[in-house]
């Protein structure tokens, strides 16, 4: 399957992930921790799984959204909420949406 023939729901799951790699890019270069750090190259790495990927399978889409959002769930109950209250919103709601998009691809095609 040439990247063209990709279903429309991978296409909006590699923009989610392009997104959070930006958002943590943003939040280390404000913050200057090791979280966002981790965040910026996890997210990076899941992109390039996915954008290589041929087969309608983005199952590790679907996990790192799901390690995402209970990374930042967890940040947020545990650290409290930040400074930058839009990109703390960002964390919160694109990993999980990125999970449900992620299975719909690999499932609905």
């Amino acid at each position: 399957m040439s990247k063209s023939d990709r279903p429309v729901l991978a296409w909006v799951a590699i923009g989610l992930l392009g997104v959070l790699v930006v958002t943590n890019g943003v939040f280390l270069a404000l913050l200057y921790s090791g979280g966002p750090l981790f965040g910026l190259v996890g997210y990076a790495v899941l992109l390039a799984v996915v954008w290589r990927e041929r087969r309608r399978d983005y199952r590790a889409a679907v996990v790192g959204g799901v390690l995402g959002l209970a990374v930042h769930a967890a940040e947020v109950i545990f650290v409290g909420w930040t400074a930058y209250p839009a990109l703390m919103a960002l964390n919160l709601v694109m990993p999980a949406v990125l999970a449900l998009v992620a299975w719909f691809a690999t499932h609905r095609g």
